[in-house]
């Protein structure tokens, strides 16, 4: 009798123990598993365009009405054309299915075609996770979404953080896909009112099936990739030109914080005489000694071709950011635009400069990057022991087609904004050149970065530029498609050729 009691009270114990932590979950919702074929006739095409536009409407008009002013009152005007999606043919099969059945999806091109269903449970807070398998015939990506009483589908801020999405990096085959259940689940899983999916940039007539979609009771340990910011690289980034290595450019502030002093604010013509009062300089020891400035529309680059503008950069600028609704609301390339965000390293702004005027095997005496500020936003330079950073990049990207999905049309970064490390990694764990911010102007020294893509020994695929997050400075430059070539970005380098 006293082991049963003992039993019963441990039992007791147990029981408290798990309640006392908040809601139980006894398992897995499974939300759709598409054995019925009710659950698949379920979903339908939806136009996200329209109804983002409905939703438009509806704002102009409700404001309409409490204007204080009629005359002055805004007025809805319809867009004179709006893009369109391919619908998605939507079937019950046996491909890719973990039970009985799956569901289909053969695509007709388009960007984002869209297919929706109601949720068949309303509160998902008190679930850990959100899983589903889906099986591919290639590398692509495919999103969940969630939407509840108050979401929206526009593209601005507001409207972008009303709803959950996540999308994960697909490969060949059949994929667990997992994210974790998000910050706010309180506001954005409570009264959710369907399940939507789609895939980007769909190809005519790809297929993909979908399965056995759920709400996890536990925390999952690992997630998919895209559907959240990757941690920094195991290890260490090397420090070129320092004997240092750190985790991230936030410990590298922290390490050289105490030597910062308020950088002074100077224009391009100050950097640029400083530049040249080094290069007489260093032609004291050096009389061979060669000064090009690598910059678009300029002039000189090459002793050879005198007359010749330079026209070697490339650079484009990532407009997107987490949380994943916002980034999938403007996920597009900003290789056009005259500005790059150069802030934060999960919205990366891509630059690359073509060193291949400079003669092989020339001796890098010294180089200088110098970036214009095009916004003047947070002037924290002047306050903070700010901290910028370039990291070399290894995939090939393209100017016109890299955004955080993709370094080219079709071609996946292994992760989001390709924040991945070491062996076949997007980037590099190094530190090719650090410095603190400043007013008008940044000017790094980039002796160590010319030299790791003049030593034959890496290809040059460009770097990221990104400052410290804990010294957050806001830094927008001027791209090479400025119309004053003078605020383009700009690479000094004195060498000496090898003769």
């Amino acid at each position: 009798m006293a082991t049963r009691i003992s039993w019963i009270v441990s039992l007791a114990a147990l029981c408290a123990l798990r309640f006392s932590a908040g809601p139980a979950v006894a398992e897995d919702k499974v939300l759709f598993d598409f054995n019925n074929e009710p659950e698949v006739k379920a979903f339908a095409n939806i136009d996200v365009y329209a109804l983002r536009e409905a939703e438009a409407k509806a704002a102009i008009e409700a404001a309409a009405k409490t204007a204080a002013n009629p005359a002055t009152a805004p007025v809805y005007k319809p867009p004179a054309s709006m893009p369109s999606e391919p619908a998605v043919k939507i079937e019950q099969s046996t491909a890719g299915a973990g039970g009985k059945r799956s569901l289909t999806l053969t695509f007709a091109g388009g960007r984002m075609p869209t297919i929706s269903a109601p949720s068949p449970l309303d509160d998902w807070q008190p679930y850990k996770g959100f899983a589903a398998d889906v099986t591919a015939s290639r590398t692509c990506v495919v999103v969940f979404r969630a939407m509840v009483q108050t979401s929206k589908y526009g593209t601005g801020y507001n409207e972008g953080v009303s709803r959950w999405e996540f999308a994960a990096r697909l490969t060949a085959g059949r994929n667990a896909v997992v994210a974790p259940r998000p910050e706010y689940a309180d506001r954005l899983w409570r009264n959710v009112k369907t399940v939507q999916a789609y895939m980007l940039q769909p190809q005519e007539g790809e297929v993909i099936t979908i399965d056995n979609i759920r709400l996890l009771e536990t925390k999952p340990k690992t997630t998919s990739p895209f559907n959240a910011a990757p941690p920094p690289p195991q290890g260490a980034y090397k420090v070129l030109g320092a004997d240092l290595e750190v985790k991230d450019v936030d410990e590298l502030a922290d390490k050289l914080k105490d030597k910062w002093v308020k950088p002074e604010d100077k224009g391009v013509e100050q950097v640029e005489a400083e530049i040249q009062t080094h290069y007489e300089k260093l032609k004291k020891d050096h009389p061979k000694a060669v000064l090009v400035l690598l910059r678009d529309g300029q002039k000189g680059y090459d002793p050879a071709k005198a007359d010749t503008a330079f026209a070697g950069w490339e650079d484009a600028g990532t407009p997107s950011h987490l949380p994943m609704s916002l980034t999938l609301a403007c996920f597009a390339n900003a290789g056009k635009s005259e500005r790059i965000e150069t802030c934060f390293r999960n919205r990366p702004g891509f630059l690359r400069v073509d060193l291949s005027s400079i003669p092989k095997g020339a001796a890098i005496l010294s180089a200088r990057l110098v970036v214009v500020r095009a916004i003047d936003m947070g002037n924290n330079w002047q306050t903070k022991p700010t901290m910028f950073v370039a990291e070399p990049c290894n995939r090939p990207w393209q100017e016109c087609e890299v955004n955080v999905f993709e370094y080219a049309s079709g071609k996946f970064w292994n992760d989001y904004a390709g924040l991945t490390w070491g062996d076949d990694g997007d980037c590099t764990a190094v530190f090719l050149a650090h410095g603190p911010s400043a007013g008008k102007t940044l000017s790094l020294d980039f002796t160590q970065a010319v030299k790791y893509w003049t030593d034959g020994t890496h290809a040059n695929q460009g770097f990221i530029l990104h400052g410290s997050p804990k010294y957050v400075d806001y830094l927008n430059i001027f791209s090479r498609e400025c119309k004053e070539p003078k605020n383009r970005p700009g690479l000094a380098v004195i060498y000496e050729p090898n003769e």
